[in-house]
């Protein structure tokens, strides 16, 4: 098994069996974490920075030995979708493209970050010591406001 800097034994076997197959659940559970927490298990380490760069440098690593690059992978998944398609295989086809999409990062998550600060921090203190007849009288104002925004007229005008 390979060790990796700053990760522990089975953080280091996680990464190795992810290579495996790229599947996060069973990796963890090859791994030896529990398997009726593996999903959430495999969640936690993938987005941890440190096992996603020992992925990413296995992953070049593995490439470099097997002089292999992206585009060789990608031209072999098309000519494999072609090869379906004439076949008549829409299995095939399907396959062969899902796994170009993955490659192109077509199906990654967007990942968003959101900035708390201290003016929201305070916004929120204030709107929490407001009683409900406050904050109904809050809303109904911001819905008329966007009423009239829109050409329309209140309710009950």
């Amino acid at each position: 098994m390979a060790t990796y800097d700053g990760l522990t034994d089975k953080q280091a076997k996680f990464v190795s069996e992810y290579l495996v197959d790229a599947n996060g659940t069973q990796a963890a559970i090859r791994a030896g974490y529990s398997e009726s927490g593996a999903r959430v298990t495999a969640h936690r380490l993938l987005t941890n920075d440190a096992i996603c760069e020992a992925v990413a440098a296995q992953q070049i690593a593995d490439a470099t030995r097997l002089s292999i690059q992206r585009e060789d992978v990608l031209n072999g998944l098309v000519e494999a979708a072609a090869m379906a398609k004439l076949q008549c295989d829409p299995a095939g086809m399907v396959a062969a493209w899902k796994q170009v999409g993955h490659l192109m990062g077509f199906y990654s998550p967007e990942r968003i970050r959101v900035d708390v600060n201290v003016a929201g921090s305070l916004e929120m203190g204030r709107l929490n010591q407001l009683s409900d007849a406050d904050l109904l009288r809050i809303i109904e104002a911001g819905q008329s406001a966007q009423s009239e925004q829109r050409g329309f007229a209140p309710v009950g005008a």
